[in-house]
């Protein structure tokens, strides 16, 4: 037998060339999976510790059922609360509506990615001219991506193990096991969705948006039954089916039937019309022609206008719309935190003061999440600049009369005019709604927390592109990870002794909880002046390596 002949069978028996596509995304999917799952379940941790830390007995968690359980606010970001006296009643309406939304926007991103990602990048080709059909590729693609929503079940069903054991929690490990179930639909739900959006959408990003749009229905409906009488949306919304599965306080796992029927639906459909169409075609395509939109295109900065304007928009409503709810919520959360000196010592710690009102402690906390939701859009922005090099959409500029560095400052502009107008409107928004609640803090008080909150995100952003131009491959990775770090080290520094040199490698940890306490701006500024030593060392070597793709 010749060399080739045995290379030939290694590669037929070993590599299972049909479920080649299966075990790539597995990879891929585990990892994410792995990452949220840790996140959300130390956050699940944290609050429900806190929760029977801070309201030992049912008169206190009553007085807090009485205050929250009956907010128009919070029941439409929460849901309608249920026994939240008890430990399981809480924690199903703390966790069961976020935990449902982050998995429905991870698996939305995940499988668009793998599926009509990979076809726009011409990879999917590649899988289809061996050893399998696109049937067969896009059902191993599913199964793939369940080793993400595994490991992300496994992740919950862990968490709440732990805190079933929390002296008090009194909850059952059956019943632990059934709330990580309703925790995991919300992923598995839109994974199925996203699936179905990549077989009838053009590229990556229609489906997202396809699939994105369905999410935000069924979250309009839920938060309408939630809200209003009509109830009956509950049982037609996908999302509806989960809060109805009541698990911890009144479980009822008979909507697990539609929950897995409309899975099944959708991914079964998804898998039916990937073998009826041909590669990079879609069944809700674009106009085989359509008259030129040359605005903006003679210039990289105007490109970049073009191709990020929907998304920055929708980034900067996000960033009003938490301001403005938190804002709202500040006069109810204040009188909630009065009957309890315990939560106000907690509150008055994580804001850095002990000095301050209730009001201006919970505006600090608020404005702390905002900082970390600018953060994420910052290095979600670097992302989609590594994708584009990775992608090789960066060429395209290239070939032009457009240097490299003129394309990175320009995108890179955006980017800081998004996080500084976000903090802006988050400082706006923040004072719009604590001022229909009469609370008096003043608008130029809240609009120097804003600005204040863009400080981590500008040195994330410079950390990003340092990354880029150093380490591209590692762009994502390396991003996330320090946002994740960060927070983790600061929720960790309010309840354990962390020893100060590694309470410094957390960014959150320099910055001050304004308008708790006054910004420092001379730490600010030496925050600003090393992620500019950062970006300016990552462009000048992206300017001179080569292109990277995947």
């Amino acid at each position: 037998m010749t060399s080739i002949d045995a290379q030939r069978i290694h590669v037929t028996k070993l590599r299972w060339p049909t479920t080649v596509v299966r075990r790539i995304i597995a990879k891929r999917a585990f990892r994410g999976g792995l990452l949220w799952g840790i996140i959300l379940g130390l956050y699940m941790l944290s609050k429900a510790d806190s929760y029977i830390k801070y309201y030992p007995t049912v008169a206190d968690r009553m007085r807090v059922a009485v205050t929250l359980g009956s907010n128009v606010g919070v029941e439409a970001l929460l849901g309608v609360a249920h026994r939240i006296e008890t430990v399981g009643g809480y924690a199903t309406w703390n966790f069961l509506c976020l935990v449902t939304a982050v998995g429905a926007i991870w698996a939305i991103l995940l499988t668009t990615k793998n599926l009509r990602g990979e076809e726009d990048n011409g990879r999917w080709e590649l899988f289809l001219a061996g050893q399998t059909t696109a049937r067969r590729a896009t059902m191993n693609a599913c199964w793939g991506l369940m080793a993400g929503l595994v490991t992300f079940f496994v992740c919950m069903a862990l968490s709440a193990s732990v805190i079933a054991h929390i002296h008090g929690a009194h909850m059952t490990m059956a019943a632990s096991l059934f709330f990580a179930v309703a925790l995991t639909c919300g992923a598995a739900e839109f994974m199925a969705v996203a699936a179905l959006a990549s077989q009838l959408m053009p590229v990556r990003a229609r489906a997202s948006e396809l699939a994105a749009a369905i999410f935000g229905v069924f979250y309009l409906m839920r938060l309408v039954a939630d809200t209003t009488s009509a109830h009956w949306l509950l049982d037609i919304s996908p999302l509806g089916w989960i809060e109805r599965l009541a698990p911890l306080y009144g479980s009822d796992p008979i909507w697990l039937i539609p929950i897995s029927l409309f899975i099944a639906v959708c991914a079964g459909v998804a898998i039916i019309l990937s073998g009826r169409r041909d590669l990079g075609s879609a069944y809700i395509s674009d106009k085989d022609s359509v008259k030129p939109r040359t605005r903006l295109l003679n210039s990289p900065l105007g490109v970049s206008f073009r191709l990020t304007r929907v998304t920055s928009l929708i980034w900067l409503v996000v960033f009003a719309a938490t301001a403005f709810i938190y804002g709202l919520l500040a006069k109810g959360a204040v009188q909630s935190f009065n009957e309890t000196a315990k939560i106000q010592k907690t509150l008055n710690q994580l804001a850095g003061t002990s000095h301050v009102g209730l009001t201006l402690a919970f505006l600090g906390i608020t404005f702390f999440f905002i900082m970390i939701l600018t953060m994420f859009y910052a290095v979600t922005a670097i992302g989609h600049i590594r994708q584009d090099e990775a992608e090789g959409y960066l060429d395209n500029f290239l070939v032009r009369p457009v240097g490299r560095l003129q394309w990175l400052v320009a995108r890179i502009s955006l980017i800081l005019i998004v996080i500084v107008l976000g903090g802006l409107i988050s400082g706006i928004g923040a004072w719009a709604g604590e001022a229909l609640q009469a609370g008096g803090v003043s608008l130029h008080t809240l609009l120097l927390a804003g600005i204040n909150t863009t400080v981590p995100a500008f040195l994330i952003m410079c950390t990003g592109v340092f990354a880029f131009g150093c380490l591209p491959r590692l762009t994502n990775f390396l991003s996330y990870g320090l946002v994740a770090w960060s927070f983790l080290i600061t929720m960790l520094a309010t309840g354990l002794n962390i020893n100060h040199w590694l309470l410094d490698t957390s960014i959150l940890h320099q910055i001050t909880f304004a308008p708790a306490t006054s910004p420092n701006w001379r730490t600010d500024w030496i925050m600003c002046v090393v992620g500019l030593m950062l970006f300016v060392i990552g462009a000048v070597v992206f300017n001179r390596r080569d292109i990277e793709t995947e």
